[in-house]
């Protein structure tokens, strides 16, 4: 080994910072010392394991919906916050700041590849790190406090569309899935209405796409306040919104809350000085009575129920009206 080689090794080694070296689908290929004491895990444990595994559910799903796309898309992320699980189950939050990079391995996996590197800074030393890494980190003037608003505003961002406010694909993917196991736990139910806007297309080709969005935001605050208070209105793309209705204690419940968002819609949707019509496909889906279920069948129930919502959501729909490809907006 050179000195410079050894050299980097130990400054490496003694950052006060977490350092990890990932393959693109986060296979984790070297660590610093810092990441071994702060995951519990020897080389053994922690070499070969995925980056994923280090993270709760919550931010498993917000690192490969939000994270990784920009990691391939514009080469890093500058700063995500997360928590890292121990294995011993303990929770560090942290800050993430990942860069996409070639890099020489030495070892038995020696090689010239496109590498991640990933840097995690604990929250709580943050102060020591700004002076440092500044790239990464706020300004060192900013207060515990302030620097705890903006994580909070950041992970609000990530999980709300900009345009409506409401809940994202993300954030309403986490509460479906949660309300699939505690209904499961409870023998209840958990029902699914998917909404579109009829003709947005012509709204948008006649008005302008200014007053889509003003439509847009008509929807989504009409749906909210049309359901309960555990219930959950997402967006989930285009024009498309989503209704959770999770703790229903009979099947026949999701008509009667599908019947109150439809007149809850009003159909005059003022826009500058035109007043435009606006009209909702509703289509619905509610499981069985629940059973507890493992995370996968859960995720196979979740994708069914859309499934079905969706195609119900079109048969409601105007005939001449074809249906349409759309885009996330999550």
């Amino acid at each position: 080994m050179s000195d410079g080689t050894a050299g980097y090794r130990q400054i490496f080694d003694a950052a006060p910072a977490g350092y990890l070296l990932t393959r693109p689908d986060g296979t984790i290929v070297d660590a610093n010392r810092t990441m071994y004491e702060w995951t519990g895990r020897g080389q053994e444990e922690l070499l070969g394991l995925n980056l994923l595994a280090l993270l709760p559910a919550g931010d498993r799903i917000m690192f490969l919906t939000h994270a990784m796309p920009a990691i391939e898309s514009k080469g890093s992320v500058k700063e995500l916050a997360v928590e890292i699980l121990a294995v011993n189950g303990e929770r560090a939050p942290v800050l993430l700041a990942v860069s996409r990079t070639s890099l020489s391995t030495e070892g038995p996996t020696a090689s010239e590849s496109e590498l991640n590197v990933v840097v995690v800074f604990g929250v709580h030393e943050r102060r020591l790190y700004e002076r440092e890494l500044a790239a990464t980190l706020r300004r060192l003037e900013e207060s515990e406090s302030e620097r705890a608003k903006l994580l909070e505003e950041a992970r609000h961002q990530a999980m709300h569309d900009a345009l409506t406010r409401l809940p994202n694909r993300t954030l309403f993917t986490s509460r479906l899935d949660e309300a699939l196991e505690r209904a499961g736990i409870h023998g209840l139910y958990v029902g699914l209405l998917f909404c579109d806007i009829n003709s947005f297309k012509d709204i948008n080709d006649t008005y302008g796409h200014a007053a889509g969005d003003q439509v847009l935001r008509h929807v989504g605050g009409r749906l909210a306040g049309a359901v309960r208070e555990v219930d959950t209105v997402a967006r989930y793309s285009g024009d498309e919104f989503v209704v959770l209705l999770p703790d229903l204690e009979s099947p026949e419940e999701i008509a009667v809350i599908a019947a109150r968002i439809l007149s809850n819609v009003d159909p005059g949707c003022l826009v500058g000085e035109s007043k435009l019509r606006v009209e909702l496909a509703v289509g619905q889906a509610v499981t069985a009575k629940m059973r507890p279920m493992l995370p996968d069948a859960r995720e196979e129930l979740a994708r069914q129920l859309l499934t079905q919502a969706d195609a119900d959501m079109y048969r409601c729909k105007p005939r001449h009206e074809p249906k349409r490809e759309t885009t996330d907006a999550a």
